[in-house]
């Protein structure tokens, strides 16, 4: 039997006191579950002003019921996290909690509301003065078992949505975003180093960066998994469910999967992906990257990243899927591209195969903006593609088949409108577009404050 936040014995000195003082109360007598709803009683408002952030200890379920949680201006909080993080003993194995859920009724939102004015390059240039950008996070959970997170309509978020680390056997599930790349780095769900068995579906809305990213990274300067190690876990990234996902991203991607510095990435299922072409996306999937920017020991090696599977994708993002680095085991089938769709699948230079099989796939470009069906890096070593093979191929009307290098493909059907093969190196149109600024602000230097509010600059 669960407890309301309204109760007027929970009074505190702000909504996130008051909060706080239920689920305590909820915690010490076996409650396990507190409700927040629309009204906030103590205020007579219908928004709840989190000013702290709100800790969930074990076995306790939250209610969001039509309750709307903004975080207050100014502030350096998130909205939730687990209790044990960011403390000595988050970082142990008995320290591990479990039984935690959030769960929306109704129209549950969390508001990420003024930005607070905390960007990854102040945290960059100087780590001393600026916290880490983990303080933004809307939800952070960290070495959490058991865990639901569901149900909850996410806007304005000032930095990634959710994130977890080293959490394992867990459910994300109904989430609507709607971030339209005012901040940067407005992902959604983040899996970062050690979350294993989670399942992640019925996503829908509009990301300002990478819908749903899992991202394997052990030292990391912006999360610093280095700080949240757990000891005797292992920071591999594997054995996740990612399903069913209506969205679109401001110049990045659907579903990103990176790993690097020795963790690996496995058994992974990517099963229904629509891009709705709401924003200008920069591919729909990208496996690794294309450089080595988060590579800070060494960058992935064959084995690292193996046995995914990517099925039911359709996008009208500039590229269809972005292959990059070491990739053992891939399958990829039933990739449908359409619209203003100008690549189909780009190989990087710094991609190779082992046993990676592309199939049944559709591309049907707009004739203005379709360019090729796949994209070779000029340096990509023809060596590397000796595990690769691509079948079932449909498309209409892409002017090459294509670009820059050549690969095998069995039963193509297409007809090219200027020829099968060029060896130029096209020059094409950024991935961007008037995102570009938006999305990578954070690699770019002395960029004028209001360049994410205006219109593009001519």
């Amino acid at each position: 039997m669960g407890i309301s936040a309204n109760e007027k014995r929970f009074w505190g000195a702000s909504d996130s006191e008051t909060i706080q003082n239920a689920i305590d109360y909820a915690s010490a007598n076996d409650l396990g579950e507190v409700t927040i709803p629309r009204l906030c009683e103590r205020t007579g408002k219908t928004v709840w002003s989190i000013d702290r952030s709100i800790l969930l200890p074990n076995d306790m379920t939250v209610i969001l019921e039509d309750a709307h949680l903004r975080l207050a201006d100014g502030v350096f909080e998130n909205i939730f996290r687990n209790s044990s993080c960011r403390t000595p003993e988050g970082n142990t194995l008995d320290g591990e909690q479990h039984g935690i859920r959030i769960i929306g009724v109704g129209n549950a939102l969390l508001d990420g509301g003024k930005h607070n004015g905390l960007v990854e390059q102040m945290h960059r240039d100087d780590p001393e003065k600026y916290p880490c950008l983990s303080i933004n996070l809307l939800i952070f959970l960290h070495n959490v078992r058991d865990f639901e997170i569901r149900g909850l309509h996410i806007i304005e978020s000032r930095w990634w949505s959710i994130c977890c680390i080293y959490c394992r056997w867990g459910r994300i599930a109904d989430l609507d975003f709607r971030m339209y790349g005012t901040s940067e780095n407005q992902d959604g769900v983040d899996l970062r180093v050690g979350c294993e068995f989670i399942t992640i579906e019925n996503i829908t809305g509009c990301t300002g960066d990478d819908t749903v990213a899992l991202t394997a990274l052990p030292l990391d300067d912006l999360v610093p998994e280095t700080q949240l190690k757990v000891e005797g876990k292992a920071p591999d990234i594997h054995d996740v469910t990612i399903r069913n996902i209506i969205s679109s991203s401001h110049g990045c991607t659907i579903i990103r999967l990176l790993c690097e510095d020795g963790a690996k990435e496995y058994n992974i299922t990517i099963d229904g992906v629509k891009d709705t072409g709401f924003s200008i996306g920069g591919a729909a999937i990208l496996v690794g990257i294309s450089n080595t920017m988060f590579a800070k020991d060494h960058p992935r090696r064959m084995g690292d990243l193996r046995n995914v599977v990517i099925r039911n994708v359709s996008t009208p993002s500039q590229k269809g899927i972005t292959l990059c680095e070491p990739t053992q085991d891939l399958l990829i089938e039933n990739l449908a591209t359409y619209g203003r769709n100008n690549i189909g699948i780009r190989l990087c230079a710094n991609f190779s195969a082992d046993n990676v099989t592309i199939r049944n796939c559709t591309f049907r470009g707009d004739t203005e903006e379709a360019n090729c069906l796949f994209h070779l890096a000029s340096d990509l070593p023809q060596e590397n593609l000796a595990g690769l093979r691509i079948e079932h191929v449909h498309a209409s009307p892409y002017p090459y088949i294509f670009r820059v290098g050549e690969c095998a493909v069995e039963d193509l059907v297409c007809e090219p409108t200027e020829g099968r093969f060029s060896p130029e190196k096209p020059n094409l149109p950024s991935a961007y577009g008037r995102y570009h600024r938006c999305a990578f602000g954070k690699v770019i230097e002395n960029r004028p404050k209001d360049n994410r509010f205006t219109e593009e600059k001519k």
